[in-house]
C-alpha cells in the first residue's frame, strides 16, 4: 500500500511519554532537541533527537505553550500571565497580565509570528465563544484581538506574514485572515473544516498538517485548505504537531491521556507519547520572540 502523499514513512513512537497532555512541540534548532510541554502537570521537556533521552523542569502549572526568544530563553503562557524564563525555567519575569472574561477560561495555544511578537489565545473548558486572542509586541506591549472563541488553536502564517491561519477546535474550523506587523487582524475566513482541529504546521510548499483531536488522525491540507491526504495513529487524541529534526523534515505529532476512560487507554495504550512521521519536504525553522 503507498505511503499517503508527502511522506517518507509511517508513523513511529519516538517517545513514549505517557503525557496527561502534550502540547507545543519546538524543535530547539541550537541544542538538536524536541522541547514540548504537558500542560496539566506544568512540565517542560526537552527529548533527544533521537528519542532516548528526556529531561524535565517544573513550571507553575498549567503550561499551554512557550517558544524561544531571539538570544535565548523562552516565551511562555500559563493560566492568564505570559512570562519569560531562561531555558532550564529559572530567572521568570510576568511580561503581561491577560483578564479572561471568566475564571474558568485559560490561555491556550502560542507562537511567534514573523515579525517577533507572541500570538496566544485562550480556551473555554465549557467550548462557550467567550475566549480571547491576544498578542504580546516584543516590547511586551499586550493587545487582545478578538474575544469570541471557543479554543484558540493551530497558528500558522505565510512567507511575508501578511496571511494568519488560525483555528478555534470548538467550531472544527481553520480560519485564514490578513495580518501586518502590528498585529492587525483582518476578517477570519474560513479555510478548512477536517474535524476538530488541534495542533498545525506549515512546510516549505506552502502546505499544512494539522492533528485532529479525537479522530486519532494528521490531515495533510494543500495550499487553498484541500485535503490532500490523511494519515492515521494508534492514539485517538492527537493535539500538538510541528517540524524538527536537523533538516526539519520530521513531523512530530504530540497526543493525549487526558479524558480518556481506563478501558480506552488499555486499547490505545501509546496515548501521550510523541510520534514521528518523516516528510518529502521541509519547513522554516520556528519564528522567535523579540526584536530582530
Amino acid at each position: 500500500m503507498p505511503l499517503p502523499t508527502g511522506t517518507t514513512s509511517e508513523p513511529r513512537l519516538f517517545f513514549d511519554a505517557r503525557a496527561t497532555l502534550g502540547e507545543s512541540p519546538v524543535w530547539d534548532v541550537d541544542a538538536h532537541e524536541l522541547v514540548w510541554t504537558d500542560i496539566t502537570n506544568g512540565l517542560l521537556h526537552r527529548t533527544s533527537a533521537d528519542g532516548t533521552r528526556d529531561t524535565t523542569v517544573v513550571v507553575d502549572p498549567p503550561l499551554p505553550s512557550f517558544q524561544r526568544r531571539r538570544g535565548g530563553g523562552l516565551i511562555a503562557a500559563l493560566d492568564d500571565t505570559v512570562i519569560v524564563m531562561r531555558d532550564d525555567g529559572t530567572e521568570q519575569r510576568t511580561i503581561a497580565t491577560v483578564d479572561h472574561a471568566d475564571e474558568r477560561l485559560r490561555l491556550n495555544e502560542g507562537k511567534c509570528d514573523p515579525f517577533g511578537a507572541f500570538v496566544v489565545g485562550a480556551t473555554d473548558p465549557e467550548g462557550s465563544p467567550v475566549a480571547g486572542l491576544y498578542r504580546v509586541a516584543p516590547d511586551g506591549t499586550l493587545t487582545q484581538l478578538r474575544d469570541d472563541f471557543a479554543t484558540t488553536n493551530g497558528f500558522e502564517w505565510n512567507d511575508d506574514g501578511s496571511e494568519i491561519y488560525l483555528t478555534d477546535t470548538g467550531d472544527d474550523t481553520i480560519y485564514r485572515a490578513s495580518w501586518d506587523a502590528e498585529g492587525t487582524l483582518g476578517e477570519l475566513v474560513p479555510f478548512s473544516s477536517q474535524g476538530a482541529h488541534d495542533g498545525l504546521a506549515r512546510d516549505e510548499r506552502g502546505e499544512f498538517w494539522g492533528a485532529i483531536y479525537g479522530e486519532g488522525k494528521v490531515v495533510h491540507l494543500d495550499a487553498d485548505g484541500g485535503l490532500v491526504d490523511e494519515i492515521t495513529f494508534p492514539v485517538p487524541n492527537l493535539t500538538g504537531i510541528g517540524f524538527g529534526g536537523d533538516d526539519l523534515r520530521t513531523l512530530f505529532v504530540l497526543s493525549a491521556r487526558e479524558g480518556l476512560s481506563d478501558e480506552q487507554l488499555e486499547e490505545f495504550p501509546l496515548s501521550g507519547g510523541i510520534f514521528a512521521l518523516e516528510l518529502d519536504r521541509a519547513a522554516r525553522p520556528p519564528f522567535l520572540f523579540g526584536f530582530k
